[in-house]
């Protein structure tokens, strides 16, 4: 008997699971925003909306957005050279809402300078969570622009404001993992081992690092960020210029004033923050992994247990009036 209803159990849950798997499966498009460079030329339009695999038939029934080049140096002017904002808005970006505890899934096409680590950084601290991000342009851009597109695509799609503070912390943040990334000759870490310079993925690592550190223990004072730091430079053999370290120890107790929850670092960037944040973030991760067997399983259960005898009940109805 007991094992008949374990068997009916699993049977029910996979039936439901069914049942409910089209509600993800079935849009409208009503979750996808795109944002566009105003300076685009109608040619260049088409192109990038080929590599977006939009139709202009889709294109006419989406949400979309232009961002001007005004606004690219209302908010990267102070961070980044003007010569590089330039004069024209090219950027572009698709933003699709995903289902709750996805995560943030960033990819990029014809971008050179900014990196998937880089975009998914700056969106978290931005306050953003679970969307599909993708990036182009009509050809090979820096990509330090499409975060403002992704910001006023997330708006649309969740209603939520992004605070100026995150908008400019988020901000300062990319063109910070920029410069740790790809720094100017003179400028780079270097390795203890071999006295060569770092760059690159390695340095994205390094970075994720001391942000896990200071998000998971809150930390605002400066000085306990030079520590977070002396750590990171042994934990992956590198020796940081002065510079560098000036400009994280100035980063790092303004992402920390964000208040950012430490287990979102895990849920919304685990290809991040479970690679090389795992051992800072234990105690996040363990805070994470209770809510989802404890709140969230209660919830489904919940769900699954109404949903049950609203069926149970249907049938019976019906029973009932046949009879």
């Amino acid at each position: 008997m007991r094992n008949k209803l374990k068997k009916s159990t699993a049977i029910l849950i996979a039936v439901l699971f069914v049942l409910l798997m089209p509600m993800t499966v079935l849009a409208d498009g009503s979750d996808v925003f795109i944002s566009l460079g105003a300076d685009l030329s109608e040619e260049q339009k088409q192109t990038v909306l080929g590599k977006m695999g939009i139709s202009n038939e889709e294109f006419a029934n989406c949400k979309v957005a232009y961002v001007t080049n005004a606004m690219e140096h209302q908010y990267l002017d102070g961070s980044i050279p003007a010569d590089v904002i330039g004069t024209r808005a090219l950027s572009c970006v698709k933003v699709t809402k995903s289902d709750p505890g996805s995560g943030i899934r960033v990819t990029t096409e014809d971008i050179d300078y900014c990196t998937v680590g880089m975009y998914k950084n700056a969106l978290i601290t931005s306050g953003v969570e679970d969307a599909e991000v993708y990036v182009t342009g009509p050809m090979r851009l820096s990509g330090t622009a499409a975060l403002i597109g992704a910001w006023l695509a997330y708006e649309q799609l969740s209603g939520e404001n992004i605070g100026e503070d995150r908008r400019e912390t988020a901000m300062d943040e990319m063109v910070v993992i920029g410069e740790l990334s790809n720094p100017t000759d003179g400028e780079a870490a270097l390795d203890l081992l071999t006295g060569e310079a770092v760059t690159g993925e390695k340095m994205e690592e390094l970075y994720s690092y001391v942000k896990a550190e200071v998000v998971a223990n809150g930390l605002t004072d400066p000085e306990k960020v030079k520590e977070v730091l002396e750590q990171a430079e042994q934990q992956y053999n590198v020796t940081l210029t002065d510079s560098q370290k000036q400009k994280l120890t100035e980063l790092m107790p303004a992402i920390a004033g964000l208040d950012i929850d430490p287990a979102k670092l895990i849920e919304q960037a685990g290809d991040l923050y479970d690679k090389y944040g795992e051992t800072v973030l234990s105690h996040a991760k363990e805070a994470y992994n209770e809510v989802v067997t404890d709140e969230v399983k209660q919830s489904f259960w919940q769900f699954v247990g109404t949903l049950v005898n609203s069926i149970f009940n249907s049938i019976k109805n019906k029973i009932s009036n046949n009879g």
